[in-house]
């Protein structure tokens, strides 16, 4: 048996220019933050039935990988040419949290795979395998941030070209911002595609939004790599603003209701949903009266997700077939 470990993320800047209908045309540039709650993924041959299972909140049992409903999965082992193979799922949170679990998944399972079969498993070839079977074979309405943060760990600097290729960064910058930055369960799920296809479409003002949330980006480098973290904080408020212009299912009547009341009583300064957002988690970037905000966010039933960076991005804690 192998299994794999691979981080969720929180976007700090930039999300959306990282999607190809954008960074085609003007190029993107994505912050991302790997956080130490993972998806865990299991995988061995099967010898002895000689099928394909495969284990998530579905169980499939097929005699071709082709067959598989879950999409990411099946492509996967179709690219890698696999079948009479088992493989078993689970994670610390639950999917459509918008903390990137679809694309934490498919790199964690590729990691496993290539780990199987002895070739290449380094974060950049594992990460555009990812995009490549999400964007070009699937088309779904994603970006390359999850892949590769995913794959990669840290917190990154993630510069993408208009043919695609993706410059990677550390960001180095002081651990006090982690305190700061609270993030609590709205207790929703949703779909990130219905909010994206939104933004993929490009229609009315979207491009010039990006533009100016790609801008933000390089104000966020800026801002961490110096500790200016109340101007980061700010800067979120200016950005979930703008984002929430790009799309009607970007945010929540509940989540709107909830950061104006943090912001002129418990001392917020600014604020978003994490990920495509419609839904998943809120992160609040507070600089004092922490328990305050914590306790009125308790009284009306959003728990506080405590986490902190992963630094190893993908990897395999287990290989028992060697």
């Amino acid at each position: 048996m192998i299994i794999t470990r691979t981080p969720l993320r929180i976007t700090l800047g930039g999300g959306g220019t990282d999607l190809p209908s954008y960074y085609e045309k003007s190029g993107g540039l994505v912050i991302s933050m790997a956080i130490d709650k993972y998806v865990y993924i299991t995988l061995k041959p099967d010898h002895f039935d000689k099928l394909c299972k495969l284990r998530y909140s579905e169980i499939e049992i097929t005699d071709n990988p082709k067959n598989l409903k879950n999409t990411r999965a099946r492509e996967a082992l179709l690219l890698h040419n696999l079948n009479a193979i088992e493989i078993s799922t689970c994670a610390d949170l639950s999917s459509n949290s918008g903390l990137g679990s679809s694309g934490s998944f498919l790199v964690g399972l590729l990691k496993a795979i290539r780990e199987y079969q002895r070739i290449d498993t380094s974060p950049a070839i594992i990460a555009e395998e990812a995009c490549h079977i999400e964007i070009d074979k699937l088309q779904e309405p994603v970006g390359k941030q999850d892949q590769y943060i995913a794959s990669y760990g840290g917190i990154k600097i993630f510069s993408i070209a208009t043919n695609g290729k993706v410059a990677t960064k550390e960001l180095t910058m002081d651990n006090a911002l982690i305190n700061n930055m609270h993030v609590y369960s709205l207790n929703v799920k949703r779909n990130a595609s219905d909010v994206l296809q939104d933004q993929q479409k490009l229609n009315g003002n979207t491009k010039a939004i990006l533009d100016i949330i790609k801008d933000y980006g390089y104000k966020t480098i800026d801002l961490l790599e110096n500790s200016e973290f109340d101007e980061y904080g700010l800067l979120l408020d200016s950005y979930w603003s703008l984002k929430k212009k790009l799309s009607t299912k970007i945010s929540l009547d509940i989540a709107d209701k909830i950061y104006e009341e943090v912001k002129n009583n418990y001392n917020v300064l600014g604020g978003k949903i994490i990920g495509a957002g419609g839904g998943g988690f809120l992160m609040l970037y507070i600089n004092k009266n922490h328990n305050k905000l914590e306790q009125y966010m308790k009284s009306i039933g959003m728990l506080r997700l405590q986490y902190a960076v992963d630094h190893t991005g993908s990897r395999v804690i287990g290989n028992y077939l060697l």
